[in-house]
């Protein structure tokens, strides 16, 4: 789902006609069509009931766009302070996962320095070609298409199932995997990563899924799951929209297994700044991590779920 996508959706729902929408966002009606058959396409379900030129938004267009309006503003504040803080020497995180916990150790750590600055750049996918060294710390899950990173386990994030308020399941305390059994599920999956940890965990306890949605970003999935389009499983590092979604209701799974490791890796200490070096010593005291120096000049990462060794040196590939 593109930026440009949300962009000519948005006007279409606000001009209800093509022709009155293209000239608005200076682009042709062909390309403006195209667009909005696409982001429809990748979300599974129409939003539009399309008469000639005119357009009407049906109960699904409705629903992802009051969420589509959330989420473009929260996208132009946060260009508004990145454009504010530009001139600002930056430490650079790149995240390919993010949590409350991670954000609250960030949040504890500039009140007791308030003259860092920090870049964040959150990554979809880890590419062949990413230049590790561009960041000062990496946050990723445990995953084996991590495996060229070196870092070490924060902490777990365990799984909850995300339904609509609707759904019958609202109601319930906690739920088990076979209670989305015959259920659409809204699955997150992008090139090359593998079938992610619930879906599988469903098909080895024998849980028959109706049927499977995939898409590519959490956002995209929690505006599916807000328009009842299905359930999905989130993990608890990225259920604060969710929750904040007054159509959507967060129940805990009651499956130990089902959680994912958050590991955290730092440049080699030669390589930071100051403050970098500073940033790295708080963050491995504020999860427990011990230091390279504790550990004979080695950090520890888990096996498990990473499909990596123990024993792999510290620091950024």
């Amino acid at each position: 789902m593109e930026l440009s996508q949300i962009r000519y959706f948005l006007a279409a729902a606000r001009q209800q006609n093509l022709s009155k929408a293209a000239v608005f966002l200076n682009i042709t009606q062909p390309t403006l069509s195209k667009s909005i058959s696409n982001l429809e396409e990748e979300l599974g379900v129409l939003l539009f009931d399309r008469r000639g030129k005119k357009l009407k938004l049906n109960e699904c267009g409705k629903g992802f766009l009051e969420n589509a309006e959330i989420s473009m503003r929260e996208l132009e504040n946060a260009v508004a302070e990145a454009k504010n803080t530009a001139s600002s020497p930056a430490m650079y995180l790149g995240l390919f996962h993010c949590s409350e916990r991670f954000l609250m150790c960030l949040g504890d750590f500039s009140k007791a320095n308030p003259g860092v600055i920090f870049q964040t750049d959150q990554l979809a996918i880890p590419s062949r070609n990413i230049d590790t060294d561009e960041f000062d710390m990496l946050l990723y899950p445990g995953n084996p298409i991590f495996r060229k990173y070196k870092g070490d386990i924060a902490y777990s994030d365990p799984y909850r199932l995300a339904v609509h308020k609707s759904d019958p399941l609202a109601g319930r305390q906690s739920v088990i995997l076979s209670d989305i059994s015959d259920r659409k599920l809204i699955v997150i999956k992008h090139a090359g990563i593998p079938v992610d940890l619930p879906r599988q965990m469903c098909a080895n306890r024998g849980v028959r899924i109706r049927e499977t949605l995939f898409t590519n970003s959490y956002e995209a999935q929690r505006l599916l799951i807000s328009c009842d389009c299905g359930v999905g499983f989130v993990p608890a590092g990225w259920a604060r929209a969710y929750a904040a979604d007054p159509n959507i209701t967060l129940l805990p799974v009651d499956e130990d297994k089902l959680k994912q490791d958050i590991l955290i890796g730092f440049k080699r200490e030669k390589h930071l700044s100051a403050d970098g070096r500073r940033f790295a010593a708080f963050v491995r005291n504020y999860f427990g991590i011990k230091t390279p120096a504790a550990t004979g000049g080695e950090t520890r990462r888990a096996a498990a779920g990473t499909g990596m060794p123990a024993g792999q040196k510290g620091g950024l590939d």
